[in-house]
């Protein structure tokens, strides 16, 4: 049996895949722990620090936590979007590019002239 150095063969559609369902999980569990440590911070801090009443408390905790749940939900987005795409080949696609049809291209595809 050859010795194999590198370790397993993993197909690299299978790496990307792992990787995916790993931010997946990664921002997951973002979601699920940085609104509730943030709401609780900011609870602390306007106990402590700066004494306001119960209300206005609670509502800048809230705020801060949906604030916080946005952004996550803004950098996930984000960072979906400009992710690299692969062709069933394994090849990089650049999906943001265009290219505009030409003449040829027009004519080839029977479309109709203005």
């Amino acid at each position: 049996m050859a010795d194999n150095s590198e370790g397993p063969l993993i197909p690299a559609h299978t790496k990307r895949a792992t990787l995916v369902l790993a931010n997946l999980f990664l921002y997951s569990v973002a979601m699920f722990t940085l609104p509730f440590i943030v709401f609780f911070g900011i609870r602390h801090i306007l106990t402590d620090v700066y004494p306001v009443d119960t209300f206005t408390r609670t509502v800048w905790s809230v705020v801060g936590a949906v604030v916080v749940v946005n952004v996550i939900i803004f950098v996930y987005a984000y960072k979906a979007y400009h992710e690299k795409e692969y062709d069933e080949h394994g090849n990089e696609v650049d999906q943001h590019s265009y290219k505009p049809v030409t003449e040829t291209e027009k004519s080839s595809l029977n479309l109709k002239q203005d």
